[in-house]
């Protein structure tokens, strides 16, 4: 068998190669797309890690620290054996981005400045790079890997504006490393509401019966408190991963389907082009029942060889992805075992496909097999024998195109209905935020203590009280919010949108957003009556009012380096919000990025595969055509003409495919938008993006067709044939 092998290795070392590069491949971004998803479970323990390190007990209030409850817990930690210490603290929670796929709450700890050495020593963490902060402040010290997963830099303000995390703007001023993740601050971080506790310490080797113990005392006391420690951790983290797990399954079985309809369709074209050694073999005494183990231990080979390459390749991949995606993105790379383990599904299924595509060749005897080897019955048969163009004959009559132009099609599909999906994210939420292009909103409860530095109110052209409401919006997966200014119709001559002295109590929008109005896709908001501007564009809006009780400030300038200070004061003074262009840039980040990224590797991925079938479809059509290409070499016609030949057929099967398969997506995507989206927004109807990235990836496997064209056909040259 081996020897067997071997000499099937010597005469067609490209197929071989082609199926193990290939299997190789689906293996490879197999293991790669489900270490990204594994990258979430870890990043996620390294929040849960820090109950590893202390046990925290807390609970909420509205009003600041309840002196009953903690009286109450003091008296507990008194009597439990083996607690070393407990020191008070406040806690804000923040929103861990990962990769915009979810946020994970991470603890942010308020503490007196002498206790920082404690927390970093038993945490094993260290401040590396930054100050301290300082006392009575909103300055806060974060894990590193946060800052770069918000995207924020040390100096600058972070806004947290998940409902689940402490509302706010934060200054951070250093940066943590270690082992786990989460923050440090001042005492009075969580602003007076909020959760309120203590963090409480263990003496060597009693974290986890402390913690027990913990449990059973505050449950008999019947306090409203809640615990946790490093076994509450470890039933978290259980939990976590199983959602991850799935997730892993799911992405293997995508990219197992888009790889074995690639495999299945290079199988089928080998094993028809064998058919005449499957007869002489069977002429001389094989059975089909050997003959089918012959070619099932050959699919084995093959598929190991394959798996093998791929894991190789996968971690070398895996690695250069760590310092380039995992860790900018402050992901932490898991463990890859799982997810190699389910990488054998490719070759698996792969192997069991060939195995059903054998038996149904198998099945016809002698002279069938010889007969068979002999077809040339093409997907239009001979319906075009007599076409008018020549060079279109043998696309049209012969099916040696067809996986080629299936392929480009679901290609073409994919890129389409990937990029209409990030579209109709994107725009709404980029849409919505228009209007703060060249104003900024600050939330301030009391307005008479609010007053703008010298260097913000002089560049500013207005500063108007205003009032902010808010309304969700649909979205694809979810919803986003809406924010319209109030203006009084005194302040209301500021705004350059009104042309005429606008009516009070009257909602003044942009066309697309009435139409969501009268659609129902916007509600709560509260007005007399709606009016459609025309210098309104996007989903923007204006509510004038006859007296406002503004809870704000609406700053207009033109210098949009502007909002940038105007964030900085208002995180310095305290104020729990602020609107303007950062804030729609943070949210379509938090919506798209995780999308963004999947569509591109399950795009490239199909742009691989499409690129590999398009060689090996050129590479068989022109061993399939010697005859014809030496007979066209000795009436005359060039090696450029002959080229030419096979140039236009490719761009024939490419480009029509890929227009088939971009319209065939367009038109889908709009009667599922007419029959399911009614009443979302999505501005663009034809992506330029979408067009372009078809265009270029369709011309880069016409161009590798073409190279690939041209060397076989230098090979078939008779006048080349005889130089050699």
């Amino acid at each position: 068998m081996l020897k067997y092998m071997w000499l099937y290795l010597k005469r067609r070392p490209g197929r071989i190669l082609v199926f193990i590069f290939v299997v190789a491949l689906g293996v490879s971004m197999s293991l790669v797309i489900s270490s990204i998803f594994l990258s979430f479970g870890e990043t996620r323990s390294r929040i849960s890690k820090i109950n590893e390190s202390w046990i925290t007990v807390q609970y909420l209030s509205e009003s600041g620290r309840d002196e009953s409850i903690d009286s109450s817990l003091i008296e507990v930690f008194q009597d439990v054996f083996g607690l070393s210490d407990a020191i008070p603290v406040d806690i804000a929670y923040l929103g861990y981005n990962l990769f915009g796929s979810a946020r994970a709450n991470f603890p942010v700890y308020g503490i007196k400045q002498t206790e920082i050495s404690r927390m970093l020593r038993e945490s094993n963490a260290y401040i590396s790079e930054g100050a301290v902060f300082a006392p009575g402040t909103n300055e806060i010290i974060v894990s590193d890997s946060f800052l770069r997963a918000a995207g924020v830099d040390l100096g600058n303000v972070y806004e947290e504006i998940s409902e689940m995390s402490s509302v706010g703007l934060y200054e951070v001023v250093a940066s943590l490393e270690g082992s786990s993740v989460f923050g440090l601050g001042p005492s009075g971080i969580s602003r007076g509401k909020g959760s309120f506790g203590f963090l409480v310490f263990a003496e060597d080797g009693f974290l986890i019966a402390v913690e027990n113990e913990l449990r059973s005392r505050i449950i008999g006391e019947e306090l409203s408190v809640s615990i946790s420690g490093p076994v509450s951790s470890r039933e978290t983290l259980k939990r976590q991963y199983a959602s991850y797990y799935l997730g892993v399954f799911l992405t293997n079985l995508f990219v197992a389907l888009v790889f074995i309809i690639a495999l299945t369709m290079l199988n089928s074209v080998s094993i028809r082009e064998r058919r005449k050694e499957y007869a002489i073999l069977a002429a001389i005494g094989h059975s089909p029942g050997s003959l089918k183990v012959r070619l099932f231990l050959e699919s084995v080979y093959q598929g190991i060889a394959g798996w093998i390459l791929g894991l190789l390749a996968g971690g070398a991949v895996l690695s250069l992805f760590e310092d380039r995606f995992f860790t900018p993105n402050g992901l932490y790379i898991g463990d890859s075992t799982i997810s190699s383990i389910c990488t054998l599904f490719i070759p698996f299924t792969t192997i069991v496909l060939s195995q059903i595509l054998i038996g149904r060749h198998l099945r016809r005897d002698l002279v069938g097999l010889l007969k068979s080897s002999e077809e040339r019955v093409g997907l239009l048969k001979n319906r075009f024998r007599n076409v008018g163009l020549p060079w279109l004959q043998f696309p049209l009559r012969s099916d040696g195109y067809r996986s080629l132009f299936v392929n480009i099609i679901a290609f073409a599909v994919l890129v389409t209905v990937f990029g209409s999906l990030l579209s109709s994210l994107t725009d709404t939420v980029r849409d919505s935020g228009r209007l703060f292009d060249r104003c900024s909103y600050i939330q301030n409860s009391e307005l008479e203590d609010l007053r703008l530095p010298e260097e913000i109110s002089s560049r500013s052209t207005a500063v108007l009280p205003a009032d902010l409401l808010y309304s969700d919006v649909k979205l694809m997966f979810g919803t986003t919010k809406l924010f319209i200014p109030v203006v009084s119709t005194e302040h209301s001559r500021f705004l350059s949108v009104f042309d005429e002295d606008p009516v009070a109590g009257t909602l003044y929008v942009s066309r697309s957003l009435f139409d969501l109005i009268v659609n129902g896709s916007v509600r709560g908001l509260d007005y007399s009556s709606v009016e459609v501007l025309t210098n309104l564009e996007s989903l923007a809006g204006v509510l004038v009012e006859d007296r406002t009780e503004s809870e704000g400030l609406l700053v207009l300038y033109d210098d949009r380096n502007l909002a940038g200070e105007i964030r900085r004061f208002a995180s310095e003074v305290g104020q729990l919000e602020v609107v303007d262009r950062r804030t729609f840039e943070l949210k379509i980040r938090a919506e798209t990025q995780f999308l963004e990224l999947i569509s591109s590797i399950i795009i490239y991925l199909q742009f691989f595969v499409v690129t590999i079938i398009g060689v090996v479809t050129v590479t068989r059509v022109t061993l399939a055509r010697r005859s014809e290409i030496s007979i066209r070499n000795i009436l005359g016609q060039r090696r450029d003409e002959i080229g030419l030949l096979f140039f236009g057929e490719l761009s024939l099967v490419l480009f029509t495919g890929a227009a088939t398969g971009y319209l065939l997506a367009t038109a889908c995507w709009h009667i599922f938008r007419f029959a399911f989206l009614q009443g979302l927004y999505i501005s663009s109807i034809v992506v330029p993006g979408t067009l372009f990235r078809i265009s270029v990836m369709t011309f880069v496997v016409l161009l590798a067709g073409v190279l690939t064209a041209r060397c076989l056909i230098s090979k078939q040259d008779p006048i080349s044939i005889i130089e050699r």
